[in-house]
């Protein structure tokens, strides 16, 4: 019989630049983060072919869903603001095993934000969510 797993993103964390993330970088309140890789795919055959098609990829996407308590002056916070305002490339740091070996920790990948919202609730905390759409390839870290 199957069990469920165990979350295992470690951390997240967001940069204005490609330098290795540190500490500091982490999104501070994050209580949901997903991560999605997609591929186009191309159809092709040819005449004498079995008559079915067949799928070659090409280009490779990524998206990612950032979500959680605004936390006033949380520099990871301020830094995807920025970007959904001037439209600049985030670097998002995804750990899933921080005790790995250099290369297998996660990944970090450029990204831009494509929305930023903050829901305000009477008598409740703010909260943030944040779409961010791959804006490059993601490097192993």
């Amino acid at each position: 019989m199957s069990t469920p797993v165990a979350a295992h993103l470690d951390s997240v964390s967001v940069r204005s630049d490609a330098n290795a993330s540190q500490s500091a970088d982490r999104v501070d309140g994050l209580t949901d983060a997903s991560l999605s890789e997609t591929g186009d795919f191309v159809e092709t055959n040819y005449l004498g072919g079995s008559g079915y098609k067949s799928r070659v990829q090409t280009l490779k996407d990524t998206s990612a869903d950032l979500s959680g308590h605004f936390m006033e002056g949380d520099a990871p916070q301020s830094v995807l603001r920025d970007a959904r305002d001037d439209g600049s490339t985030v670097y998002v740091t995804f750990i899933f095993d921080p005790n790995a070996s250099a290369g297998s920790r996660g990944k970090r990948i450029p990204m831009v934000v494509n929305s930023y919202d903050e829901k305000l609730t009477p008598g409740g905390v703010v909260e943030f969510t944040c779409k961010l759409l791959g804006n490059g390839a993601p490097v192993a870290v």
